[in-house]
């Protein structure tokens, strides 16, 4: 036996003694060794771990399964979940996105009665990824698990030396192939600790009111590598990122504007890309600033389409041209029914509004498809490309012999 099949443990929780035992037999067909409980008050009290597995029926009477998650997760303990229920399967959607708020993991749901054949199967497998893992783990155990952040001092001093700089995604007309521009993503490029990812540095800008000086930086910029794209042959569309306290400067349409003239850019090829908490920040001004900006002739983009709050308000209310589906629903939309479902009401509701439709996370060949389907104009994601630095994206260009709209 595997030594580390010990650190693995596979539990079985179900108010139905009957369910509990045959389940326990079925597993020991396949080698599995699993220990059962009807009493999930009594199995909150063991030592579950990150490397064990739980089969955690949701409807029992004295404790259901969304409160045996809850209270092992405040108490620090994250093991893998397998949910089964006799609840039709919106039940079963709803706790999977009660874990996935929760940063629970849920590895599958079942509805009841299994499919023992495919259940076990299903067991069977995450199983022996969970050993896979483990053994990767303790090769690497002693390799110091660090997460690059930077201080307040370290992002002044980034601000005043200039050391942020910009990789792009593409975003491709999903019918033809054809590049529609691309996402300009901000990095920091620390001198000590090399790249540093937004979301160590953007909370933090936004907290001491850096956030201005930031967006500053990603414009500055777009405009010096916007004139590279040209000297390379690419006309291309670029979106940029703000924030919701970029939406409380007023002036903020004229400076923007005033920078891309001096640089003879056309504001249409620029889209402003912000998300719907952003809006939500100022109603009056937003839509006094993004007004203005659509006059002066921006594309304006709903960026995280679905994760905000009052979406068909804030479509209602702001000039938005293009409508960005949150990766949320994308990468779930091939195995979810729920996401899918939103995928297709979005693409429709864009249409209606005459906007366009951006699915952003595209990861897989099928999700591609079902999305040209289903009438989605642009697409980006991993499939197409990772964000890329300038030079290596002008060569993504060549490569696939894009002609960018």
């Amino acid at each position: 036996m595997n030594p580390l099949s010990l650190n693995t443990n596979i539990y079985i929780v179900d108010d139905e003694p009957d369910q509990v035992n045959m389940l326990i037999e079925m597993l020991s067909l396949v080698g599995l060794n699993a220990k059962g409980y009807t009493s999930p008050a009594l199995f909150i009290e063991q030592s579950i771990t990150e490397n064990d597995i739980v089969l955690l029926d949701l409807n029992m009477p004295s404790m259901d399964g969304i409160e045996v998650m809850r209270i092992l997760h405040d108490n620090a303990c994250k093991p893998d979940y397998l949910l089964m229920s006799g609840f039709d399967e919106r039940v079963l959607h709803s706790a999977k996105q009660f874990a996935e708020a929760k940063k629970i993991t849920v590895k599958g749901t079942f509805t009841k009665p299994l499919d023992i054949r495919s259940f076990i199967s299903f067991i069977e497998s995450l199983y022996q990824k969970k050993l896979s893992s483990l053994n990767i783990f303790n090769k690497l155990h002693d390799t110091p698990e660090s997460k690059l952040s930077i201080s307040l001092d370290e992002l002044k001093q980034s601000l005043k030396e200039h050391r942020f700089t910009l990789f792009y995604q593409p975003k491709i007309h999903l019918s033809s192939g054809r590049s529609q521009g691309f996402e300009a993503l901000i990095r920091l490029n620390h001198p000590e600790k090399g790249l540093i990812f937004p979301d160590q540095f953007i909370h933090l800008a936004e907290q001491h009111s850096l956030i201005s000086e930031v967006t500053n930086e990603v414009v500055t910029q777009v405009i010096r590598d916007y004139h590279q794209f040209i000297q390379a042959g690419i006309t291309p569309n670029i979106s940029i990122n703000i924030s919701a306290q970029d939406l409380m400067n007023l002036n903020m349409p004229e400076r923007l504007e005033s920078m891309l003239k001096k640089a003879n850019i056309a504001p249409h090829l620029i889209t402003v890309e912000l998300t719907e908490s952003s809006i939500l920040s100022s109603v009056s001004d937003s839509l006094d600033i993004l007004s203005r900006m659509r006059m002066k002739g921006f594309p304006i983009s709903i960026d995280d389409f679905g994760t905000g709050h009052s979406s068909l308000v804030q479509l209602y209310r702001i000039p938005f041209t293009e409508l960005k589906i949150d990766q949320h629903f994308v990468m779930r939309m091939m195995t979810d029914d729920e996401a899918i479902s939103i995928v297709k009401i979005c693409i429709l509701l864009a249409k209606e509004l005459n906007m366009s439709t951006v699915a952003e996370g595209i990861e897989d060949q099928n999700t591609f498809d079902k999305l040209k389907e289903l009438g989605c104009e642009v697409g980006q994601g991993y499939l197409i490309s990772k964000p890329l630095p300038l030079n290596s994206i002008c060569a993504w260009v060549s490569q696939n012999k894009q002609t960018l709209l």
